[in-house]
């Protein structure tokens, strides 16, 4: 009886089940139907569903679902026991094609090409070099280098470089210190090899410049000195002023960079003076030079003995210990001395002379005017020390306080201590007449003196020592510490008078010390003035 019933439910189940399954594949193929008949109302399809009770397990978007085992997905995903049996030994299998029907060696397709190293790099060499190439040309071609940029040296009499004004410092309402360094460096490289030569702070020579004006392109002569003004962070900020110094070749290359400063006076008349005092810092400057202005007469004594340099510390300069011995040993004389007169900015030339390598051996007067005191601020401190190392004396002439320089002042020449035969050939042509031609030097005996370097024969004989010294006298010599050691001893003794005079400074100044010069030719002109008073005449003066 319970079996019977089993069976009767089951079959009733499976009944419901076929028509179930009947019904939901009524409603697929209704839904299979025209675009008209799925435009039914909404409540037709509510009742539809209601009746059925169908749940809903997915959202109406998804896909239908797929049997796994109609559709081969289990075959597809089922795992691969077979276990991998590696081979002994590896055949590799290879498949040409036939040719083509028309092919030939000429129409063959070339195979891929091989890349290497080379062949990578090669080609962005030959674009490098083709792009620096063409930079230059354009640099040659369009943009040419300014004039001066490449020029060997620092500077040249025949064209102009530019400099830069790179410190101003105002003295007063007239006179100005004005620093410039050159624009270009290229001139450095030539002085690599011959630094003796190509160094312009040479003190054997006086020399200037000439700046120019290039509004009305007018130029005139200044003498630079060799100073510079130590920079740094406080003086750029203003806190502090840079300390004028004086350029040491032995330890700043190149002579500081080329750097030059110019004391320089501004007239209201002077077209190049205002020019040169209204420029600010970065402003450039065009100078043409050196212009050797005078040459110091030649003397044996170069060839054995050098004067130390200048510095910015009299304690720092060495003495010249060995001078007395050395002129024994070689039987030379003295240097001779000199008298220098100078007015205003007319003080330079003096001082290039004395701060510059190889400065004048001799002792000098410095007969320095002006209309009061101050303007020579920033550079007394340079000529307190060259009194107090026993180089120079210096003797101040102001006009406001009626210290005028006067005859009084002047002294007579003496004879030189040595004569070089090139200037006593040039003196006997100069003073040679024909009535006077027995008695006049010979000029040919005086320039086979000069080729043969006999310059003992023409020294003053009193000045010649007689007696040969031997060089143990000299190491015997007494020895001194510095300069200013040196100076206590040698500023006792007395001085010799001076046998040659230098003027610079204003026309009237010059003109009112050693008579007018001829500015028409370029020539110094008859001696006149105070010197004339005092015997000196055109064999001894010089006019700057």
């Amino acid at each position: 009886m319970l079996r019977l019933t089993s069976r009767r439910i089951s079959g009733y189940s499976s009944v419901c089940y076929s028509s179930v399954k009947f019904n939901i594949t009524t409603v697929r193929f209704n839904s299979s139907t025209s675009k008209k008949d799925e435009l039914t109302s909404s409540n037709q399809k509510d009742k539809d569903v209601s009746n059925y009770h169908i749940k809903q397990t997915t959202s109406k978007s998804a896909p239908a679902p797929i049997d796994p085992i109609e559709s081969g997905l289990d075959q597809l995903v089922k795992k691969n026991v077979k276990p991998y049996i590696p081979k002994l030994q590896h055949q590799r299998l290879s498949y040409e094609y036939p040719g083509l029907p028309n092919e030939d060696e000429f129409t063959k397709v070339q195979g891929p090409k091989l890349t290497t190293r080379w062949s990578r790099y090669i080609p962005k060499i030959l674009s490098g070099i083709v792009l620096v190439w063409a930079g230059y040309s354009i640099k040659v071609w369009i943009y040419a280098p300014e004039k001066g940029a490449d020029s060997k040296e620092l500077l040249n009499p025949q064209e102009f470089h530019k400099f830069i004004i790179t410190h101003k410092e105002q003295i007063d309402n007239d006179h100005y210190l004005i620093e410039v360094i050159p624009k270009y460096d290229h001139w450095r490289y030539s002085f690599l090899t011959n630094y003796e030569e190509k160094s312009v702070w040479n003190g054997d020579r006086i020399w200037s410049v000439d700046i120019k004006q290039p509004e009305i392109m007018v130029v005139r002569s200044y003498t630079p000195l060799p100073l510079y003004f130590l920079k740094s962070e406080y003086t750029r900020s203003g806190e502090k002023k840079p300390l004028l110094k004086v350029i040491n070749p032995e330890i700043e290359e190149y002579d500081h960079g080329g750097v030059m400063t110019f004391y320089i006076k501004r007239y209201n008349d002077g077209e190049v003076s205002r020019y040169i005092t209204s420029r600010n810092i970065g402003d450039e400057l065009e100078l043409r030079g050196p212009n050797v202005e005078y040459k110091f007469p030649y003397h044996p004594l170069k060839k054995f003995h050098t004067r130390p340099i200048f510095r910015d510390l009299p304690s720092k300069i060495e003495a010249e210990s060995l001078l007395d011995g050395i002129k024994k040993v070689h039987q030379i004389p003295e240097f001779d001395n000199i008298n220098f007169y100078g007015a205003g900015t007319g003080i330079a030339p003096i001082l290039q002379v004395l701060m510059s390598r190889n400065p004048y051996r001799g002792f000098i007067n410095i007969h320095y005017s002006a209309q009061k005191p101050g303007e020579l601020q920033p550079l007394a401190r340079f000529m307190f020390f060259l009194e107090k190392i026993d180089r120079v004396a210096v003797h101040y002439h102001y006009d406001n306080e009626k210290s005028g320089l006067t005859s009084k002042d002047i002294s007579d020449p003496v004879p030189p201590n040595y004569v070089s035969a090139q200037r006593l050939e040039a003196q006997a042509q100069a003073q040679a007449q024909p009535e006077a031609q027995p008695e006049a030097v010979d000029v040919l005996q005086l320039r086979m003196d000069i080729l043969k370097d006999n310059d003992k024969k023409h020294s003053s004989a009193t000045e010649t020592a007689t007696n040969p010294v031997t060089e143990s006298e000299i190491e015997r010599a007494p020895r001194y510490e510095n300069a200013i050691q040196q100076a206590l001893v040698t500023s006792t003794q007395p001085k010799k008078d001076a046998s040659l005079s230098i003027v610079c400074g204003p026309d009237g100044y010059v003109e009112y010390v050693a008579g007018a010069k001829d500015l028409v030719h370029n020539e110094q002109g008859p001696i006149g003035g105070l010197l004339s008073n005092h015997k000196w005449d055109t064999y001894n003066v010089y006019k700057l």
